[in-house]
């Protein structure tokens, strides 16, 4: 197939019917179609939903899940013997030498300050709230399992994960469509039934359901949309995202706030029904043109430009003229031959692709081919570190202040001055060299404010307080910059044809990370520094790493492997 594949090539070449490079012709297809119409902009709205669902799910465990403040609950009966004498301390205590003390994990005697008895929490626990304001409450998540509340995020997680290494495939075989419609029904259900969990078993397999399916929405979501836009403006999905990520946040806080009097299973729903929206998804979305010319399905291409200048308003024979003249078309009769669907196609440099012929090969070309290799370990990398660096400082950010709610409004509003740096910087500097400067910005922050709060220098500065905060609101504003950067530089390096599979490993990294850092939470209540230290001296490790992938900022999207390989190779030059 290859081999004839180039012979129809070598004769298309003698006879002077070459194409421009696949992408270029995309990108002219979408601008004489009017690339901002009210086709692209209505469904660049309904695929940005899925960030909302995303933000909603991934952030909602701090406060269903949030801390109690609790202890244990007071004996129905407590005999012991001390010094061959009987005590019952359910009876009058007057009497009685020794004190008894309900902590928080356990029921201790003493005698002053010696410790003659102690017990485990054997009848319970008493909470300063409803036992149904978390489900750290109902479900007793306290002392020995204070780390369950943890897991539960590190389950939904670990089902992102799985769903972007699996799941994503089918996108690049079958299409991103009908996978981004039917993930989406699957977020739906689960989500809604995690807020009928009867027990904490029942809520972690749903809970791992939700990530499987919401990862995958979402990342279908964000890959919809890039390839929807010419090359000058595939920074756009990026900047409207990290804009809507805070604002959903933002919902999250107040929807929490409203609902704190109720049962977390009342918020659960409530969150829930923010996706209600995705019954009607296969009416009002459509496949991604990138897609089908990669496939080759150039009548489904031809009806759904037609589609699109209807809906604009535009008339399609230019964007059709484009499509045949760089025989991205079925009606070409010059140089045609019939590919494996009986489709009349015509072949172009850009489709002598084995791996776009043979998805089963698209997994040994990510290790065979040298520079997709290199690509996919620094993408794998820097997303593992920014997101373990944004999540753990989402999870303890309701320590930046002793109100809960407003300590996780001060880290969310933050985030808004970091959008508007991202959409300033993003295209005058380059996505590497805002990667570098973010990821040092980040760093630094994180650290001087972990220096602050944690040594004599606290002491030593006057308003010591508002000093670390801003420090710290800093920081977060730098990962922030430095996630919506790394998403877009890393969304642009792979080549069409293995794009969805490329993202799936980086995602997965990205999820690794996540997976880890809803124990900042655990962990910054035994050891306060340690979360920030580890999250600082990361940020300052990526700009090393990154210093190896090619600026994509003003390049055309590749649409495959061979692209990638040539277009690396002219920019060492």
């Amino acid at each position: 197939m290859k081999s004839e594949a180039i012979s129809a090539l070598e004769r298309l070449q003698s006879n002077g019917c070459v194409q421009m490079d696949q992408g270029e012709v995309i990108d002219k297809v979408f601008n004489a179609l009017k690339w901002n119409g009210f086709y692209q902009t209505s469904r660049t709205a309904i695929l940005l939903l899925s960030l909302v669902n995303i933000a909603l799910t991934a952030a909602s465990v701090v406060f269903i899940g949030k801390p109690v403040d609790y202890k244990c609950r007071r004996l129905q009966s407590l005999n012991i013997t001390i010094q061959d004498v009987s005590y019952d301390f359910t009876l009058n205590r007057s009497s009685i030498p020794y004190e008894i003390i309900y902590t928080q994990c356990s029921v201790d005697v003493r005698n002053g300050s010696d410790l003659v008895f102690t017990s485990s929490c054997r009848d319970g626990y008493e909470y300063a709230e409803s036992m149904t304001s978390s489900f750290v409450a109902e479900w007793d998540l306290v002392c020995n399992e204070e780390s369950f509340s943890d897991i539960s995020q590190t389950v939904l997680v670990v089902g992102e994960m799985f769903g972007c290494l699996f799941l994503t495939r089918f996108a690049d075989r079958y299409g991103r469509k009908v996978s981004f419609i039917v993930t989406s029904l699957l977020f739906l259900a689960a989500n809604m039934t995690c807020a009928v969990s009867p027990n904490f078993i029942f809520y972690l397999v749903f809970r791992f359901i939700t990530g499987l399916s919401v990862a995958c929405s979402q990342q279908l979501s964000y890959i919809m949309m890039i390839e929807m836009m010419p090359t000058e403006h595939r920074a756009l999905p990026e900047k409207l995202s990290s804009f809507l990520w805070p604002v959903s946040l933002l919902c999250l806080c107040l929807v929490a706030y409203l609902t704190k009097e109720l049962s977390w299973h009342y918020t659960q729903l409530c969150l829930s029904m923010f996706a209600i929206y995705v019954i009607f998804l296969w009416w009002i979305t459509d496949e991604s043109i990138r897609w089908l010319c990669a496939v080759k399905r150039y009548k489904e291409v031809e009806k759904l430009v037609k589609k699109i200048a209807r809906i604009n308003r535009v008339d399609p024979q230019d964007a059709l003229d484009i499509l045949r003249t760089n025989g991205l078309s079925p009606f070409e009769s010059n140089g045609v031959e019939r590919d494996y669907n009986n489709k009349e196609v015509l072949i172009s440099p850009t489709m002598i692709d084995v791996h776009s012929s043979h998805p089963d090969k698209k997994l040994s070309v990510f290790i065979k081919n040298r520079n997709l290799f290199k690509v996919t370990v620094v993408s794998c990398y820097s997303w593992f570190v920014v997101s373990l660096s944004y999540d753990g400082l989402l999870f303890i950010s309701p320590n930046l202040n002793e109100d809960f709610y407003l300590g996780f409004l001060l880290g969310v509003v933050s985030e808004f001055p970091a959008t508007l740096l991202f959409c300033v910087l993003i295209n005058r500097l380059g996505r590497k060299k805002c990667n570098v400067v973010f990821h040092i910005m980040a760093g630094i922050f994180i650290l001087l404010s972990t220096l602050i709060l944690n040594t004599p220098l606290y002491d030593m500065i006057p308003g010591q307080y508002w000093v670390s905060l801003a420090l710290a609101l800093l920081g977060r504003l730098s990962v922030t910059a430095a996630f919506s950067t790394i998403l877009t530089h890393v969304s642009e390096m792979f080549p069409t044809s293995v794009r969805n599979t490329g993202l799936g490993f980086a995602a997965a990294a990205l999820y690794l990370g996540s997976t880890i850092a809803p124990y900042s939470r655990t962990l910054s209540r035994h050891v306060p520094w340690a979360p920030n230290l580890v999250f600082g001296v990361m940020c300052l490790s990526v700009p090393f790493a990154i210093i190896i992938l090619p600026e994509t900022s003003g390049h055309e999207l590749t649409q495959t492997v061979h692209e990638m390989d040539q277009e690396m190779q002219k920019r060492k030059r």
